[in-house]
This record gives C-alpha cells, structure tokens and sequence, in this order.
C-alpha cells in the first residue's frame, strides 16, 4: 500500500472524481474553513460529516489526525487564553474568556482542515495530485517557464514521499530484526535518528538517478506539460455542482448570521 496507508485503495466514487476537482476542492473549502465564523464552520462541519460518512475510510485512519489536531488545538488555546502583564512573568497573569474562545474556534479550524486534507490523501494518489496541480499552474507557463518547473518539482515531490516513507519502513524493520531495542524513549529517538543518514543517502540516490533521466530524455526548463489529465465525466460536473452549492451555502449562513 501507497504512503503506508495514507492512500486507501478502493472503487468509490470520490476514489473516481477527477483530481483537478479534488484540487480545486481542497483549496476552496481549506479557504473557507480559514476564513468563516462558527456559522460557516458548522455547515462545513456538517457536511464534512456526511462525506466521512459515505466514505469507505475505517476510524483508523483518522486516529493520528485528530490526535494531531487537538494536541494543537490546546496548544493554540492555552497560548491565547492567557494573558500576562509586559515582562517575562508569564504567570502572573489571568484566564481570559475571549482568548479561549478564540482558541478553541482555531481548534475547529485545525481539526477540519486536517481531517479534509487526510480525506484528500486517501483518495487520490500521489500522481494524480501531481496531475492536478500542474493542471492549474499551466495558464502560468506562459508568463515564465519557471511554472513549468515548479509544477514538475511538486509532481515529483508527491510521487516520491511514499517512496521514501517505505525506504525508512525497510530500514526501520531491518533495526528491529536485529533486536535489542531500547526500553526508554530517549533511546527510541535516538534510533529513528539514527536512520536518517542512510535514508538521506538513499534520498540523495534517487534524486541523482532522476536527474539522469531527465537529462537522457532531453528535458529543458519550462518543458513540462501534463499529458495524463483524466477525462472529464458526469459525476465531476455533479462534484463540482455540490462543492459550488456547499460553498455558497456556507458563505450565506455566514453573512446571515453577521446580518441577524
């Protein structure tokens, strides 16, 4: 399994949806999600819900993430929630009421955007998402040939995580069969550092022989063009329909409430 198991294989239809719309999606609704109030937080809330509900995803693959995000999210809250005097007698200060509130509303807003962008890899693989980024900085290849070359770093950054995730895999269970691990955590650390050199050599590896390849197929800046752009297909356009309606319905109960 790819990205060991941040993509999940399977036959759904947001496996199916074309990247360029996951793309658009996921920069639409990470925009919202950093922009609205608690009005458009709980539509895009709900509605998150509903796809994680259609999702063939186990809660599994979502343990990490929400650990991730309300570790944060106390962090944020706690650093906004209390005030202190000038100076550096942090705690001779106070709880304000307001700063937790703020804190907590930055909690939401980092638990969703983690919980869409972990959606987003599980569906779409890393070429695909390579695809459907360069898909939307091609109208940039004209102005400068250096959007060309970014699109093609991103592709080949996202292609090549997963592999370099697996590289450290091998090389962390060829640590373990050797046995004699370390009991405490600061030995444990110890070890995952001490892998980083070879994955780096590894990393470094690859890198070389990629550059090889470009430079034997006769790849110049600015030479970059997406060729496998995935058909457009009826349940896009339909994608596409329900991403422009939730948005819209987000951005109305938000300007409703500020109204009422």
């Amino acid at each position: 399994m790819l990205e060991r198991g941040l993509y999940h294989p399977g036959e759904s239809i947001l496996h199916k949806l074309d990247p360029r719309l996951k793309i658009g999606s996921l920069v639409i609704l990470g925009l919202l999600m950093t922009t609205v109030n608690w009005g458009g937080l709980l539509c895009l809330t709900g509605g998150l819900f509903i796809m994680l509900g259609y999702s063939p995803l186990p809660i599994k693959a979502f343990q990490s993430v929400i650990k991730a995000g309300v570790v944060l999210g106390l962090f944020y809250t706690l650093i906004m929630g209390w005030h202190w005097q000038e100076g550096w007698f942090f705690w001779k200060g106070y709880w304000s009421m307001a700063g937790v509130l703020q804190g907590l509303m930055m909690s939401w807003r980092i638990l969703l955007v983690f919980l869409l962008t972990r959606m987003f890899s599980a569906f779409t693989l890393p070429s695909e998402q390579g695809i459907g980024i360069a898909f939307f900085l091609a109208p940039f290849y004209r102005i400068t040939p250096k959007a060309a070359d970014f699109a093609l770093l991103i592709t080949l950054t996202l292609r090549f995580i997963p592999l370099l995730l697996e590289e450290a895999a091998l090389l962390y269970k060829a640590r373990l069969a050797k046995g004699n691990l370390p009991g405490q955590w600061i030995g444990k650390i110890k070890d995952l550092a001490a892998l980083l050199l070879p994955l780096l050599r590894i990393a470094l590896r690859r890198a070389e022989e990629l550059a090889e390849n470009l430079v034997a197929r006769g790849y110049v800046s600015g030479g970059y063009r997406v060729l496998g752009t995935k058909e457009w297909e009826s349940k896009d356009s339909w994608g596409a329909v329900v991403l422009i309606l939730w948005s819209i319905g987000t951005l109305v109960i938000e300007l409703g409430l500020k109204i009422w």
